[in-house]
């Protein structure tokens, strides 16, 4: 498996997005970027087939790739994202994922994709790998995501990391698992897959402090310490993580 990087991206966590509470500050935000440097990554200049798929558990997990997304769309490729949830703008009927791509679909029209969600306290902490079968709804969610990525025809797919979800989020690693074992299976039409992983230093200034702090004060559960106990001993911690990890079928 190859790391390297895609671009200048500062990734904030879909449960601070979503959440009501305190946005960072700029200075918080500039604080937050990669202090770290990898080689440039030369495959996204070969491509032909300028097509691109964003596949992402909320519609609002595209933060983690945005600044990547926007370039290459800039040079004209074609980008669609697919999620689980689908949200408008405040005031407005509008996406807000046409700012950056194409736009939003959701993978399941329905948008049952989890059983007991609508009962759930905490959906975004982190389970065991061994119940995800029976939390998710696998099949259902794999047939529609097999339909819908053959349809599109991508070159390359951008998801988050299938370890950690970022910061836990067992959602989060679902569906970018999901996606993994069936571009490792040659199922779905791509030739690489992106994921967007932290780096030390963002782990560090993002999860590690900014988040921990506010989920104490919030009261809420912290979902990364909680994921770092369920990890293996060689990936707890920062796992040594990269901004972009590659899957590559060549």
């Amino acid at each position: 498996m190859k790391k390297m990087p895609i671009a200048g991206i500062l990734i904030l966590l879909t449960f601070l997005l979503s959440c009501g509470q305190k946005k960072p500050t700029i200075d918080e935000l500039r604080s937050f970027a990669a202090t770290e440097t990898f080689p440039e990554d030369q495959f996204l200049d070969t491509i032909s087939n300028k097509n691109a798929l964003i596949i992402v558990a909320h519609d609002d997990d595209d933060c983690a790739m945005a600044g990547t997304i926007a370039k290459l769309k800039a040079k004209g490729w074609k980008i669609w994202q697919l999620s689980f949830t689908t949200h408008q703008a405040k005031g407005t009927n509008i996406h807000p994922a046409v700012l950056i791509c194409e736009g939003n679909q959701k993978i399941l029209a329905d948008g049952l994709y989890r059983k007991g969600l609508d009962t759930m306290n905490n959906p975004y902490l982190p389970i065991p790998r061994e119940q995800f079968k029976e939390q998710f709804y696998s099949e259902k969610v794999k047939t529609a995501l097999i339909e819908k990525i053959n349809t599109f025809n991508p070159s390359v797919i951008f998801t988050l990391d299938n370890i950690k979800g970022g910061y836990g989020h067992p959602e989060h690693i679902f569906i970018s698992q999901l996606t993994l074992d069936l571009f490792q299976q040659k199922i779905i039409s791509a030739q690489r897959i992106y994921q967007s992983v932290y780096t030390d230093h963002m782990e560090k200034e993002i999860v590690d402090t900014w988040l921990k702090i506010r989920m104490q004060k919030w009261g809420y559960p912290n979902a990364s310490e909680i994921a770092n106990k369920m990890l293996p001993a060689r990936l707890s911690g920062r796992c040594a993580q990269k901004p972009t990890q590659v899957h590559s079928l060549f």
